[in-house]
């Protein structure tokens, strides 16, 4: 089987994080016969073609030199739209430098799989007469419906893709409630790398250089707007002189501010920087509690890879997290944009070491269902079913 895979985000580098689960699940179906070709943008520094783990990766470029291009990566493209007005100029370039190479990469596929829902609209433009496009919508792209004209593209979009894969069911019930067909929906959840088990705390703090016996709280993910870092922060200038430490794992456009407004803070906040995807495991093993103060989310992947890690997690209750965390069973859930009701969170579990241990073994369990052979069985499936193969 064919398939050609469109996204606009793909890790450039071992361990970069951007698009990590899609390469996590473009693996998983490798591994179960699929032939893939990426057609994913490019960055300055970066090949055109090149394979990984058995995909077929091929790179368009839309601007020369490429040190220029500003659509992509970065803050992520939501975020770069809307603080640069060179990259919105490019998105025209970008979208005809997509179409051209993903139709190119279409030509042999017998199915199309887009992630994320501008690349449905590639996907359907490209595709051959008789090739169904299948479209993953993540999370980010679903808030796109609240805006008059991207929700109309949107539903434009949907209509014309064969089969719409939600990571969540707070996605799947969006997409109805966008009037999509039920029986077009499918909901598949991503999984979790084996690599994120529980290990020594003491000698993941010792590799990294974090404070042995300090009460570590972990942010992983990229510092933009959505993510909500300024909330951690100011929840963390009230919990006073206690004996706690903060590591934010990541980078991103507000990186520079968010630095600023920790400066009160001294040197119990770390800013790591980006950090390699093989180092995150680490990184949870070392803390005590990872913090997702987001203010949207898809179904984030960070969430089952803490729980997983065994470290118990205190996140915000949107998009599809509260799938992932049973509120005072698996984790912790707190209002967006509250940063008193954070703190008072993270004070709770500071001062119940048995409380995190519960929430921590229950969390494990819970996300010892997900994993990404599960997720790349689904899929399969769903391609088998539109292409009419008969096991």
């Amino acid at each position: 089987m064919k398939v050609c895979v469109l996204t606009t985000g793909f890790p450039r580098f071992a361990g970069d994080l951007f698009g990590s689960f899609v390469l996590e699940l473009c693996r998983a179906l490798v591994a179960q016969g699929v032939v893939l070709e990426v057609v994913a943008p490019h960055a300055g520094g970066l090949p055109r073609r090149e394979q990984v783990g058995g995909i077929s990766i091929r790179r368009f470029s839309y601007l020369f030199p490429a040190s220029w291009q500003r659509v992509a990566y970065g803050g992520g493209i939501p975020t770069n739209l809307k603080q640069s007005w060179v990259a919105r100029l490019q998105v025209p370039l970008f979208l005809a430098g997509f179409w051209w190479r993903a139709w190119q990469s279409s030509r042999p596929a017998e199915l199309i799989h887009c992630h994320w829902t501008i690349c449905g609209l590639i996907g359907y433009l490209a595709a051959p007469r008789g090739c169904p496009v299948v479209l993953s919508v993540r999370g980010s792209d679903i808030h796109l419906l609240e805006g008059k004209w991207m929700s109309r593209l949107n539903r434009w979009i949907y209509r014309r893709m064969e089969m719409l894969i939600a990571v969540s069911q707070d996605i799947a019930v969006k997409l109805e409630q966008a009037g999509v067909a039920k029986e077009k929906i499918r909901v598949v959840y991503n999984g979790v790398d084996s690599r994120f088990i529980p290990r020594d705390q003491h000698a993941a703090r010792a590799e990294l250089g974090l404070p042995d016996q300090a009460f570590i709280l972990l942010f992983v993910g990229f510092l933009v707007p959505v993510k909500g870092v300024e909330v951690l922060l100011a929840a963390l200038e009230r919990l006073g002189d206690t004996q706690w430490y903060c590591a934010l794992v990541g980078g991103g456009p507000l990186e520079t501010d968010l630095k600023a407004q920790a400066r009160g803070l001294g040197s119990r906040v770390l800013f790591a920087g980006v950090q390699p995807t093989e180092r995150i495991p680490r990184w949870m093993n070392a803390a005590d509690v990872l913090v997702l103060p987001s203010f949207s989310e898809g179904r984030p992947n960070v969430v089952l890879e803490a729980q997983a890690s065994g470290l118990p997690v205190i996140a915000t209750r949107v998009g599809g997290t509260p799938e992932l965390i049973r509120d005072g069973q698996t984790g912790l859930l707190v209002d967006s944009g509250d940063p008193e009701q954070l703190a008072q969170a993270i004070a709770r579990l500071q001062q119940d070491r048995q409380g995190r241990c519960q929430l921590a073994w229950a969390g494990r369990q819970s996300a010892q269902a997900y994993t990404w052979e599960a997720s790349a069985l689904e899929v399969r499936g769903i391609y088998d079913q539109l292409l009419g193969v008969r096991n």
